[in-house]
């Protein structure tokens, strides 16, 4: 009998590593699923900061044009140079109309987005007579 007492003791134990050897088979299957999981997160989400960063890029560039054109502007009108649009008007002197007639002609190339921005350029310097 106490052999057989023994085999049985033996068998419990087997069988409570086996239950746990299953246990955690399962759990490493689980774990490898939530690190895979992750693992596209991330690659997702440096998809996207490569993204924003080739936008903000974009961006930047468009900004630091729009302020060299600023400069630029700035810099022609310290040194008193006078834009004639027509020969018998300065552009202090131009009209409403004239102004838009010169929006008109110079959005003829533009994307609507540039269209809209001259607009509001014409615009405020038209009001300001």
């Amino acid at each position: 009998m106490d052999r057989e007492s023994e085999l049985q003791r033996l068998e419990k134990f087997v069988e409570k590593i086996l239950t746990r050897f299953t246990a955690l088979k399962a759990e490493k299957s689980q774990l490898e699923q939530d690190v895979y999981e992750r693992d596209l997160l991330i690659e997702e989400l440096r998809e996207t900061i490569a993204s924003k960063v080739t936008e903000r890029n974009e961006i930047s560039e468009r900004v630091n044009k729009i302020v060299d054109q600023i400069e630029d502007w700035e810099l022609n009108l310290e040194e008193g140079e006078v834009v004639i649009v027509d020969e018998s008007l300065e552009t202090s002197e131009m009209s409403e109309q004239d102004f838009h007639a010169i929006e008109e002609e110079s959005a003829a190339g533009l994307d609507e987005e540039e269209r809209r921005i001259q607009h509001d350029l014409f615009s405020m310097t038209g009001s300001k007579k």
